[in-house]
């Protein structure tokens, strides 16, 4: 990597830390003032409920399996010919 994307890299990776640090460490005297944070007043809303409706599967049938008979076709494989019997004695 170049040298600049290497350094803008890091900057951003450490702006977020810095800002993770912060966000939980930050502390009001009064709770007056915690009222008028945004950061405080994210952190203690409540959260959001969930919404999310599922459609039910709606089954039909497409189409019907017609099966055909299948007949194998014997093959005679030419390594079967060239197999020599067992010795006489």
């Amino acid at each position: 990597m170049r040298f600049t994307s290497r350094w803008l890299t890091w900057l951003c990776l450490s702006l977020m830390l810095w800002a993770a640090v912060v966000e939980s460490t930050h502390t009001h005297p009064n709770k007056s003032e915690s009222a008028s944070c945004s950061i405080c007043v994210v952190a203690h809303s409540t959260a959001p409920s969930n919404s999310i409706h599922q459609a039910r599967p709606v089954f039909a049938a497409i189409g019907l399996l017609q099966e055909e008979e299948v007949i194998a076709k014997a093959r005679i494989s030419i390594s079967e010919l060239g197999i020599r019997g067992p010795p006489t004695v």
